[in-house]
C-alpha cells in the first residue's frame, strides 16, 4: 500500500463517518419529535446551531489534526499497512468517542434531551466532514530540475 493509497482512505473513513453522524443526528430529531414532543423551531434552531459549531471546527480544529496525520503518513516508512492509518493513540481517542456517544444517547434526558444530542452529532459528523477535505488535497510535485 502506497502513502496516497492511506491518506484516500483515511480521507474517506472521516467523510463516511461525518455522513453517519449526520444521519444519526437526524434520527435523533425524529426522536425528539416522537418521544419527547419537540417542536419544529427547536429542531430547526438545534441544527443551525450544531452546523455552525461543526463547520467551525471542522475548519480550525479537525482540519489541523488532519493536516497533522497527514503529515505523518507522508512520513510513514515502508512496509505502509492500514493500521498507519492513524496514530496508534488515535484508536484509543476513537474508542472513548464511541463511548461517548453512547453516554449522550443514554442520558440524553440529563443534557436537554434528542435535541441536544442531535445538534451534538450533526455538529460532530459536520466538522469530520469538512476536515476530511485535508485527505484531498494534492502536493505539487516539484520536477528534477528545480530540486536543490
Amino acid at each position: 500500500m502506497n502513502k496516497n493509497t492511506l491518506m484516500r482512505i483515511a480521507g474517506s473513513l472521516w467523510g463516511i463517518i461525518g455522513l453517519f453522524l449526520i444521519f444519526r443526528g437526524a434520527l435523533l430529531y425524529q426522536l425528539a419529535v416522537e418521544e419527547q414532543n419537540s417542536t419544529r423551531q427547536v429542531i430547526i434552531f438545534s441544527l443551525i446551531i450544531g452546523t455552525i459549531i461543526g463547520l467551525a471546527k471542522g475548519y480550525f480544529v479537525l482540519s489541523k489534526t488532519a493536516q497533522r496525520n497527514r503529515t505523518r503518513i507522508q512520513n510513514l516508512e515502508a512496509p505502509i499497512k492500514i493500521h498507519h492509518m492513524y496514530a496508534k493513540q488515535f484508536y484509543g481517542f476513537i474508542a472513548l468517542m464511541i463511548l461517548l456517544g453512547y453516554l449522550l444517547r443514554t442520558l440524553n434526558g440529563y443534557i436537554g434531551g434528542y435535541v441536544v444530542v442531535g445538534a451534538i452529532y450533526c455538529g460532530i459528523g459536520m466538522a469530520l466532514l469538512i476536515s476530511s477535505r485535508v485527505y484531498w488535497k494534492t502536493e505539487r510535485e516539484i520536477p528534477a530540475e528545480e530540486t536543490p
